[in-house]
């Protein structure tokens, strides 16, 4: 009940916070030119479960260019034994309160103990990521994403046909991040 209430509490004022902001926005709209995020991200299976403590923790920064292209840097922090750290290019639609993204780019997989096993595959993956912002003020946003971090890059460009709504489970992550928007 008291984490329902914390999350319905955190709607509304970001809800409030953009109504305040909003008139702001639609006068300067100005898109951000540096971004840094802190997002928390869930398995499939952890949202369906409802197991809000296995969230992986994840850190962006982005560098935007020009208001429709940045460059992000991603780290993946996943569990004591794995770390990930991406690299994507970050097409954006910078429309005032909302803006919508999508991004792509490799990743690298890093053990942080030796104790882990190696499984034989590539350290190598691929990412895949789209989702909006929604944002509050001109410093600040807050938005859904939706991630696929494809570990096996080859086998899944052979077995495209083969790709299903089971697999998208498996290698998806989804999550809720907030941004410092500079």
């Amino acid at each position: 009940m008291g984490r329902k209430l914390v999350v319905l509490f955190l709607v509304l004022f970001a809800v409030s916070m953009g109504s305040l902001s909003a008139q702001e926005q639609l006068e300067s709209n100005t898109p951000s030119e540096f971004d840094v995020g802190i997002i928390l991200n869930y398995s499939y299976a952890d949202l369906r479960d409802q197991n809000f403590k296995e969230y992986i923790p994840t850190l962006r920064f982005q560098w935007n260019m020009l208001p429709w292209l940045g460059l992000s840097a991603t780290g993946y922090v996943n569990g004591e034994e794995y770390a990930s750290l991406v690299l994507e290019a970050v097409l954006r639609a910078p429309l005032g309160l909302i803006e919508p993204y999508v991004a792509t780019g490799p990743g690298y997989l890093v053990a942080l103990s030796e104790d882990v096993p190696v499984s034989g595959t590539s350290n190598f993956a691929y990412n895949f990521r789209a989702g909006f912002d929604v944002n509050v003020t001109d410093w600040f946003s807050i938005g859904p994403g939706i991630t696929l971090l494809i570990p096996d890059v080859v086998d899944f460009f052979q077995n495209i046909s083969t790709v299903d709504m089971d697999y998208l489970k498996e290698f998806s992550l989804i999550g809720i991040g907030a941004k410092l928007r500079f």
